[in-house]
């Protein structure tokens, strides 16, 4: 029981280590505002991936299948990262040397909102969990009962959250080191990801009606 444990940690590990919109807006917070604000956006996004779980756990997953509603989640998801991709950009080459004001980066809310919406309504996150976990969660139910399948799930969690908070950890130490200009290259380039995952985006939701 203990190497199954393992090894669902070590699968939510992976499913989080990919460099991805939720990793990239970690890193962006963290440099802004410290270790809680990338910290509480690794939150928003497993909180949606909880939900995403809970869904294929009793067996509603079929629901995303449908074109339109994917189509919703990819126009949602350039939009949201477009505009957290342009923000960061816009303060990355600001000239006030990343001494943010509040209102512009947000409090913890709005961290924990930014990692939820952006998890929420990446379709590749449905990849990912209707994908791994779905086939994953089919071959524990053949070997066991619901209720340990429910808890290697957990397990899984637990991988993501011990990811998240190494890159928390990371970029709070890590920005201690770096000079002013340095952080905002930084910012500017994770925001030229975010939009173009953005773009990204928008050409697969075209691509559903091609």
């Amino acid at each position: 029981m203990l190497g199954a444990i393992i090894q669902q940690i070590v699968l939510g590990i992976s499913l989080a280590a990919p460099v991805g919109p939720i990793n990239i807006e970690m890193l962006k917070r963290g440099i802004e505002r410290g270790f809680w604000h990338a910290w509480v956006v690794g939150i928003g996004g497993m909180t949606a991936d909880i939900l995403f779980m809970l869904l294929i756990y009793f067996g509603l997953s079929s629901v995303f299948m449908y074109t339109y509603v994917q189509a919703f989640m990819y126009c949602t998801g350039f939009f949201l990262l477009f505009y957290l991709g342009f923000q960061s950009v816009k303060q990355g080459i600001s000239h006030s040397s990343m001494e943010y004001k509040k209102e512009e980066v947000g409090g913890l809310k709005q961290s924990f909102m930014a990692g939820f919406l952006i998890a929420i309504s990446n379709p590749l996150n449905l990849v990912f969990w209707f994908g791994i976990y779905g086939s994953t969660l089919s071959s524990l139910l053949t070997k066991v009962t619901k209720q340990e399948a429910f808890l290697y799930s957990l397990c899984i969690i637990v991988g993501i959250i011990l990811w998240n908070l190494n890159i928390a950890f990371s970029v709070h130490f890590g920005r201690t080191l770096l000079k002013q200009k340095a952080l905002g290259y930084i910012t500017a380039g994770a925001g030229i990801i975010l939009v173009g995952y953005s773009i990204h985006f928008a050409y697969k939701a075209l691509q559903l009606f091609t």
